[in-house]
């Protein structure tokens, strides 16, 4: 009776970590919006690397004393580049897929604010942990299968 039990527990948990895994492998692979708020002490930079896809877009302004801000495409080719404003806004959509980067100095006196979004894939790790979620729901059902009754 208790084998039987472990059985029917051992399968219907592993059928839930794919079914979980599976579901995670797919999301990782989906942009999502990400808010780019921020503040920015004087002397200092705030590196943005969003993870797009062609199409993907992101919004960003910038505003206080003067700074540098520079954003590239994943071939490392400069889309933008402006110096000494106080305030900066633009809406990027991708052409290449890949780690855009948006790098802000502020090279002036008072803090500066960010605001915006991007939408942005997960990391690699995050598609590793779905798949891990994917094997490990493998293998509960197969040690669930040792306990069936014959």
């Amino acid at each position: 009776m208790l084998a039987s039990k472990v059985f029917y527990i051992a399968i219907a948990a592993g059928i839930v970590f794919i079914a979980i895994g599976i579901a995670s492998s797919i999301y990782s692979n989906m942009p999502v919006d990400v808010p780019l708020d921020n503040t920015i002490r004087p002397g200092t930079a705030d590196v943005i690397t969003p993870d797009m896809n062609v199409g993907s877009t992101a919004s960003i302004s910038v505003s206080g004393t003067t700074f540098h801000i520079e954003i590239k495409d994943p071939d490392g080719q400069v889309i933008e580049s402006r110096s000494g404003n106080s305030f900066f806004s633009y809406d990027l959509t991708a052409q290449k897929a890949g780690q855009h980067t948006i790098t802000i100095n502020n090279t002036g006196t008072s803090d500066l604010t960010i605001e915006g979004r991007a939408q942005t894939k997960s990391s690699p790790l995050g598609l590793i942990g779905a798949l891990m979620l994917v094997v490990t729901g493998i293998i509960t059902i197969g040690l669930g299968l040792r306990f069936r009754r014959h």
